[in-house]
């Protein structure tokens, strides 16, 4: 049975194609998971998790593990806070931002929706602006918001049948 998710949840979506010292990419996805739990108001919804092609990124990148989550803001947080948060989390996983884009790394986490907000800054936007091309975010996205979740004029499963990336493998859990 799905929980029924609201507007006012946020959704991150997770990736880790490097281990860390939490271990293999999927052990810091899964450690991550817990880590947000802070965050929230209730429990986490979480996706499976799911390997992946590695999109634009250098060449030779490994699979990237990835899942996503929903969660629901505490009252008083503002999308710009939470980053920080997700951003902190990364820095504990081991992420170092070298200025490559795409680079591999420990652990990414992406904010995708915040409480149904528009926000265009150079920091931060909302929802996330690729998002709707990305396979890896949209399967695992779906799985626990729904085919009719709204995205950027479209829902996420109409997003997920024009996405062109190839198949995801889910991961036992």
């Amino acid at each position: 049975m799905r929980r029924k998710l609201t507007l006012g949840h946020a959704f991150v979506a997770l990736g880790a194609n490097l281990p860390s010292e939490s271990g293999r990419p999927e052990d810091t996805v899964r450690q991550a998971m817990a880590a947000l739990m802070p965050l929230s108001q209730q429990l986490l919804v979480l996706s499976g998790l799911y390997l992946s092609e590695p999109k634009d990124c250098p060449p030779g990148a490994p699979l990237y593990c990835n899942a996503v989550v929903a969660l629901l803001p505490k009252a008083d947080e503002q999308p710009l806070g939470f980053l920080h948060k997700l951003q902190a989390i990364e820095q504990q996983y081991g992420r170092r931002r070298h200025g490559v884009v795409n680079e591999s790394r420990s652990l990414d986490l992406d904010l995708l929706y915040f409480a149904g907000l528009a926000l265009d800054t150079p920091e931060l936007t909302l929802p996330h602006p690729r998002a709707h091309t990305r396979r890896f975010v949209l399967q695992p996205w779906l799985e626990i918001a729904g085919h009719d979740w709204p995205l950027c004029g479209r829902t996420l499963g109409e997003w997920l049948l024009a996405c062109e990336d190839p198949p995801l493998t889910r991961l036992d859990d």
